[in-house]
This record gives C-alpha cells, structure tokens and sequence, in this order.
C-alpha cells in the first residue's frame, strides 16, 4: 500500500500545474500550503525523484517526471470519482452542474425543470462562477458538467468534450444615451464606460481585442445581469450582455442596441463534460435536455 498513487497525490498534482505554483494550487484547493508541500514530498519519496523545481524570483513548476505523470493523474481522479458514482448508486444519485449567472438565469430553467420531472430521485446541484474556473473545475472532476459563455474561436480543449451552440453579443444603452438611433463605429465606444458582468472572462478580452487600436472604453464589472441593466438605465454606461439575457427590454424597448458598422464579433455557449456520457444516465439525461432547449428554434437567437 506504501508504493500506491493516492488520489491527494494527483489532486495537488494537478492543481500545482494549473494554478503555477504551490500557493496558489493550496489557495485553489482550499488547503494549507504545508499540506500542498507535505503531499508533494510524499510523492517524491513514492517515486524516488522530485517533483518540483524552483527557480529564483519565481514559484515552484513541476519537474519532467512530475509532468509525465500528469495524464495519468487525471485518469486516476476520474475512476476515483467513478468508483465513488458507483459505490452509491443505490442511494440518491448526485449530478454537478457548473455555469455561468446568464445561463442559469434566462436559458436553464425549462431544461432544468423537465429533468427534475424525469429524475425525481437525483440531487441536481448547480453552481454558478466564471467561466475558465468551472471548466477547471470539470477536468478536475469536481463538476460533472459546466455550461459557459465563450469566444467563438476558443481552441477546443482536447481532454475534454466540448459540445458549442452559437449566440450573439450586445452592446445596450437607454433609450435617451447620445448613441443610440445613429450607426456607431468602433472609436465613438473610446471614452465611454462598458459594463461587463464580472471582471474577468471572455467578454473583457473579446471586447479589447476587438476594438484594437481604435481605442479602449473603461470596463468595468456590475456584478451580476441586473446590476449591468441597472446600470446602463441609471447612466451613460454602456451594457455588454449576451443577447438571449436582454430579449424582454428590446422587445419593449427599455433597452437599445447599438447599431454598430463593424458586428461584435459572435460569442459561444460550451457545454463540457470530461468524456461523453453513455447509457441512461442523469448526467447523459440532463445534457440532452439543455442540448434539446439550445437546439430549439430561436432558442437562443436574437
């Protein structure tokens, strides 16, 4: 049992690759950074070689050894977290699901509920964080799925299944703002401030790069969907949600798009799981029902 592989092992393993050094990885973990430490040196005596490297100025990075032991970590944690889904099964199954507020908000509550009418017995547990988190946060099994907003030219990640519906990005104003009803360019957004959801994500580097050289708007973050709306009623600010998020306030016209000359360029919705489900299963059940909503004319159209 002493020459074993423990899951810990992989865990810390993983988080110190993906975080970039052992603070980070116990901050990420929720852990002592003595724990990260201690863990990562049972492992080297496990192994008979190091795992971590330091150079000066700067945080640990794992060895070439350690590196080439990170596939199989993953594999591990995945049967560890298998083993587990099996040991239960004949208890109330647990399907984790990870996404973004705007999701969760305007596009999940149909899917969601006909897979609690389906699957009565299961505990469907849904959290919501930023988009780069939650996708770690699949690979790492903690999640069993996560729905994000991303950049319609993201590389796809190629350990896991990735599943991509396309969706619009709006630039929203009030009614009385200075551009509204006129066509906007570019450099008029220069000296404006957008309001983003959060302070970080794909909106925030969609947005820079595509306004380039042509000038930067101040972004800021409003905290949530209705703090932007807010926002953008109680000031000269301009809003950046996707469109599925504001349907309602254009339709009745509380809200307005700006008529851009250049389109902002398209965002993506991305469903990630850790490999494609098999059998009858709540998660395979649960991905067919928001695949179903999203596929589903104007489900997601402007």
């Amino acid at each position: 049992m002493s020459r074993d592989v423990e899951v810990r092992h992989c865990r810390i393993l993983m988080a110190v690759h993906e975080r970039g050094g052992v603070g980070a990885a116990a901050r990420a973990l929720g852990v002592a950074q003595s724990t990260v430490s201690e863990t990562l040196l049972s492992l080297e005596r496990l192994l008979g070689a190091p795992v971590t490297l330091r150079r000066a100025g700067r945080e640990a990075v794992l060895t070439e050894a350690a590196t080439a032991l990170l596939p199989h970590a993953r594999k591990l944690i995945a049967a560890s977290e298998a083993a587990l889904a099996a040991g239960v099964r004949a208890g109330p199954a647990t399907v984790r699901l990870g996404t973004v507020e705007s999701i969760s908000s305007y596009l999940l509550p149909g899917p969601l509920s006909e897979f609690r009418q389906k699957w009565p017995q299961v505990d469907l547990q849904v959290t919501i964080g930023l988009c780069e988190d939650l996708r770690r946060r699949v690979e790492r099994s903690e999640l069993d799925a996560a729905m994000t907003v991303e950049r319609a030219d993201r590389p796809r990640h190629g350990d896991l299944a990735e599943s991509f519906w396309p969706a619009g990005l709006r630039l929203l104003v009030a009614p009385g703002h200075p551009l509204a009803g006129r066509t906007v360019t570019r450099r008029d957004l220069a000296n404006h401030i957008c309001l983003l959801t959060d302070p970080d994500g794909a909106f925030n580097t969609l947005l820079k790069s595509w306004i380039g050289g042509a000038g930067a708007p101040k972004l800021e973050s409003a905290g949530s969907v209705d703090g932007v709306k807010r926002g953008i009623m109680r000031s000269a600010a301009i809003g950046v949600l996707p469109d599925y998020a504001v349907a309602d306030e254009l339709a009745v016209g509380s809200l307005v798009a700006l008529d851009m000359s250049d389109p902002v360029p398209p965002v993506a919705l991305c469903m990630t799981t850790q490999a494609p489900s098999r059998g009858a299963s709540p998660l395979e059940s649960l991905v067919a029902e928001i695949s179903g909503a999203l596929t589903a004319p104007a489900a997601i159209a402007s």
